[in-house]
């Protein structure tokens, strides 16, 4: 199943991703003033943005029971500021771009005191890449 978090519903009806090829849920705002012919599911607003554990519980009771987060920067930044990721995969390339877009937004890191401290469970190399597999750890420094 494909998952889209638009908060507005402002998916285009043309978009790709409502191309019919899977099962896709257009997860919006419960006021989003939408008109998308789509499977929507309205969640409450949290934070800016969509309660996405609430999210979560919806998927789960459509027995989706593993999700695979392949968003922008802004939800990666919701998920991990609402304490809702579990693993981060992640690669590094021996390659310097110079600036770019960043891949993770605002998580509710305010200072240094309140950042979010993983634990490596798998460091390899693919091919000339490296794959970092982590956990996040809670305050009192147990895995969540």
């Amino acid at each position: 199943m494909r998952v889209v978090v638009d908060a507005e519903g402002r998916t285009p009806p043309s978009a790709r991703v409502l191309d019919d090829q899977a099962p896709t849920l257009i997860a919006v705002a419960e006021d989003a003033d939408t008109r998308l012919d789509a499977d929507l599911l309205r969640l409450p607003r949290r934070d800016g943005g969509l309660d996405l554990e609430v999210l979560l519980r919806e998927l789960a009771a459509r027995d989706v029971v593993s999700v695979f987060l392949e968003g922008g920067p802004t939800l990666a930044g919701a998920f991990v500021r609402q304490g809702l990721v579990d693993r981060v995969v992640a690669y590094l390339a021996p390659a310097l771009l110079g600036s770019g877009r960043a891949a993770l937004g605002a998580a509710g890191v305010g200072t240094i005191a309140d950042l979010h401290r993983l634990r490596f469970d798998e460091v390899s190399l693919i091919g000339p890449d490296v794959r970092l597999v982590a956990r996040p750890v809670n305050q009192s420094g147990r895995e969540k």
